[in-house]
């Protein structure tokens, strides 16, 4: 398991910017279309919201706080969970965080995230990213995401599953 590890913590990014990506462009847009949900505006959070709010700004750097943490602050416990997550997953590991961003950011493009799109490759740039890391970035991710597409397409079953045994051991934690 030790082996792995970098990609269990590769998968909790994945995992995590998912979770993100689906609270603000699903919540924003329901808050658009009218449907009575709270406003992520800061200062008409929860007082239990103000110290992780504090935490998200020291974290990312910025005066605000993303719109996800900010429609979550309804449930001041709940935002503390998810920050605690997202806190975990994004600081440097095995991974560093600027490579975390870049993965953040791939996975916000293919599952045409808005919210996260826009706020990953803000982090790239501020983690010191230029233009041709971000276009690597979009090119593989682009790559990947057509090949998936036209074997989605094509109906193709894998042909790799003899290259690795399959392990049953649960995941650790």
């Amino acid at each position: 398991m030790t082996g792995d590890a970098a990609w269990y913590e590769a998968a909790m990014v994945v995992g995590i910017t998912n979770a993100l990506n689906v609270v603000a462009d699903g919540l924003t847009e329901a808050r658009a279309l009218g449907a009575g949900l709270p406003d992520p505006d800061e200062a008409r959070a929860p007082a239990g919201a103000a110290a992780v709010f504090a935490e998200i700004r020291a974290f990312y750097a910025r005066t605000d706080v993303p719109v996800a943490f900010g429609l979550l602050a309804t449930d001041p416990g709940y935002l503390a969970d998810v920050w605690g997550a997202t806190q975990r997953a994004f600081s440097d590991n095995r991974l560093t965080r600027r490579l975390k961003e870049a993965l953040a950011f791939a996975v916000s493009l293919t599952t045409r995230s808005g919210f996260g799109t826009a706020f990953h490759l803000g982090e790239m740039r501020r983690l010191g990213v230029g233009d041709r890391g971000v276009m690597e970035v979009l090119g593989v991710t682009q790559m990947f995401s057509s090949y998936t597409k036209i074997a989605d397409t094509l109906q193709l079953e894998p042909d790799m599953g003899d290259i690795a045994p399959v392990d049953g051991s649960p995941a650790p934690g």
